[in-house]
């Protein structure tokens, strides 16, 4: 995350797993800057055996935008220093 500072670990519990394994999962993002959370929660659903049938945010950062595999509600402008 753009936001957070260190390494960041994700994790399903096994009943968290067994809930999704086998189904298709929307994955949501409040903010999308670089897509690396995103990317990870994807591999993690997966890993646990969920289809990800579709990704989304409410707001698409930057480069974020452009992106044609991401649903999202609302671009979030980047404020440029002069």
């Amino acid at each position: 995350s753009i936001t957070t500072m260190g390494k960041q670990k994700l994790y399903l519990s096994a009943s968290d797993v067994a809930l999704i394994r086998g189904k298709k999962v929307l994955l949501v993002d409040d903010v999308i800057s670089t897509g690396g959370s995103m990317k990870a929660l994807k591999e993690l659903a997966e890993k646990a055996g969920a289809q990800v049938c579709c990704q989304a945010a409410i707001l698409a950062e930057g480069d974020a935008a452009k992106r044609d595999d991401i649903v999202f509600l609302e671009e979030l402008p980047l404020l440029e220093a002069e």
